[in-house]
């Protein structure tokens, strides 16, 4: 919903994504403390959607009774920790807060920029305190009438929550967006709407009061719909829509379908690190196989054994080029060696890595043995909502085996992947994309370049001792990474607290470097544009916007403005 609905924080991105937000509920910033201060001034006069004031005291009881509530938050958001501690938020008056931290805050603004990161703007105090217990006497009776089992839980329920169909879809809920729904998307919902803010604060350059459109209905397809999505689109049943639908194999069957379905293209600038990013397990429950995984020359082998032009070919339809995960060629963080190293198709050198390795022997069916002299057999999970993948693997299947590593695929909805994948020190491998790949995407989102999240699938319990989530204890998913690996967190932590812009592009440089040397995860190729569609009487849509999660696509290029003129 952030996409589209709800992007509005205190500060945001400019439609053309340059590298610093600029204000948006806040009227201006002022940073100081070398980064350790950030003073947000508030716009006189704003007005929740059920035309009460908004003040600093909204985002008072954000940051003193939801983020220091540990009943509600019991591990804060990370983009408001530094140096392992929580910063604080004050009062300057009515209309100023000022953000303080212990250490400078490098990434402050990129990271409230973020979807997501509109925490401190989205709690209206005289609304959200009726089911706080700090302020109702009464909140047990409250709990009781909703039949629900705590306060905490009652809270949540009505709007104190980050998951999207709370923190959008509450009815009776104060927000500061453009559209508030009337009919919420609530679990299993396949449609909402959501109509005007008569009290939206926004006006276009003549002064008229924003947004244009009086309601955005949204449906929802559950499962693998790509098929009943694209007859829509044909259909002209779709107004705006760039995702599931918008794959290679579609794009001629959709450009000629314009006429007829009475729509155009615009085109979507890639910002990931790759079309499709393979993450062999390192960190995997079976000693034997995590052994298997961690050798680089292993790695090495799997990626010269792959015809990744021949998948372009096929697959993406001649759009793309071989690629690793890296950041992009026009990036500023572009590393020609992560990018094109090992992309070469050669079976011989593939063989001659894999032999390195150790992996000479093989079984009767002619696959190589590991060291417990069992055959070397790689499971690939996927993700079934994403056809691409699907078809990709089916070749690496064949390109893996000719070389002596057995493969098996599984195709599954994508909660089970989710649940499969994250976390999970069972499963072999999995096929991903996204990461940083340009712009301020490279810093904010390095999952492959080092284990930073819970997205580097490759290596969860490496990237959960970084994030300190319980200690060392390889019994619960946490075990301390190697050398490499943990000179890249240090480098990272020492970018976050790094306000100036040019020493942050140092210090992700060596991060990249080292991610050259270690070659964690096994990229197919570079994006090419993509694209989306959008009806000829829906108006001031972009001819072209980056595309991604960070950015948001298309929130920043202003939905407010958009319009329909029959």
């Amino acid at each position: 919903m952030n996409r589209f609905q709800g992007y509005e924080g205190l500060v945001r991105w400019t439609p053309d994504w340059s590298p610093s937000p600029i204000p948006n509920v806040a009227e201006a910033f002022e940073i100081g403390g070398g980064g350790r201060s950030y003073t947000f001034k508030l716009r006189k006069g704003m007005k929740w959607s059920d035309g009460k004031p908004f003040t600093a005291d909204d985002i008072l009881f954000w940051y003193e009774d939801v983020v220091r509530n540990t009943e509600i938050t019991p591990v804060p958001p990370s983009w408001m920790v530094v140096g392992g501690k929580l910063g604080t938020v004050t009062k300057v008056d009515d209309l100023s807060v000022r953000f303080d931290f212990t250490q400078p805050h490098g990434l402050f603004l990129a990271q409230l920029a973020q979807p997501g990161a509109d925490a401190p703007v989205r709690y209206a105090k005289h609304y959200l305190s009726q089911f706080h217990k700090k302020y109702n006497d009464r909140i047990d009776d409250l709990v009781k009438e909703n039949n629900l089992s705590d306060w905490v839980q009652l809270f949540q329920n009505k709007g104190g929550s980050d998951e999207d169909s709370v923190r959008y879809g509450i009815k009776s809920q104060p927000l500061l967006h453009p559209w508030i729904f009337t009919s919420p998307p609530r679990g299993g919902s396949s449609h909402a709407i959501a109509e005007r803010n008569p009290y939206y604060w926004k006006v276009d350059p003549q002064g008229r009061q924003l947004p244009y459109l009086d309601r955005v209905e949204y449906n929802f397809l559950q499962g693998d719909n790509t098929n009943t999505l694209t007859l829509m689109v044909l259909g002209g049943e779709i107004d705006m829509e760039d995702q599931f639908f918008a794959t290679p194999e579609n794009k001629s069957v959709i450009a000629d379908g314009m006429e007829k379905g009475d729509y155009r293209l615009y085109a979507t600038s890639p910002t990931e690190a790759n079309e499709a990013v393979i993450q062999l397990n390192l960190t995997h429950k079976d000693p034997v196989k995590r052994q298997i995984f961690q050798n680089k020359d292993f790695r090495i082998g799997l990626s010269h054994a792959l015809d990744r032009q021949e998948i372009i070919d096929l697959v993406l339809l001649r759009q793309g080029k071989p690629w690793q995960a890296a950041p992009r060629p026009e990036s500023e963080y572009y590393n020609e060696r992560l990018a094109t190293q090992y992309t070469e198709y050669d079976v011989a050198k593939a063989n001659q890595h894999l032999d390195k390795a150790g992996f000479t022997e093989r079984d009767g069916g002619g696959f190589r043995t590991g060291p417990d002299g069992k055959r070397i057999s790689i499971g690939i999970d996927l993700d079934s909502g994403r056809p691409i993948f699907v078809d990709m693997v089916q070749m690496v299947k064949d390109y893996w085996e000719a070389v002596g590593i057995h493969v098996s695929i599984t195709s599954m909805e994508r909660s089970l992947w989710e649940e499969r994948v994250r976390d999970n020190a069972d499963f072999d491998a999995t096929i991903h994309r996204f990461g940083g790949g340009s712009g301020e995407a490279v810093v904010l989102d390095p999952r492959y370049y080092f284990p930073s999240s819970g997205n580097s699938m490759y290596a969860a319990a490496w990237q959960a001792w970084y994030n300190d989530l319980s200690g060392e204890d390889a019994s619960a998913g946490v075990e301390k990474p190697p050398a490499a690996a943990q000179r890249q967190m240090t480098l990272y932590r020492q970018l976050l607290l790094t306000p100036d812009a040019a020493q942050r592009k140092d210090l992700m440089a060596q991060i990249l470097q080292i991610a050259a040397e270690e070659f964690y995860v096994i990229g197919i190729s570079l994006q090419a544009n993509g694209y989306g569609v959008v009806r000829n009487n829906f108006h001031n849509v972009p001819k072209t916007m980056p595309a991604s999660y960070i950015y948001p696509n298309p929130a920043p290029s202003n939905p407010e403005q958009f319009f329909i003129r029959t």
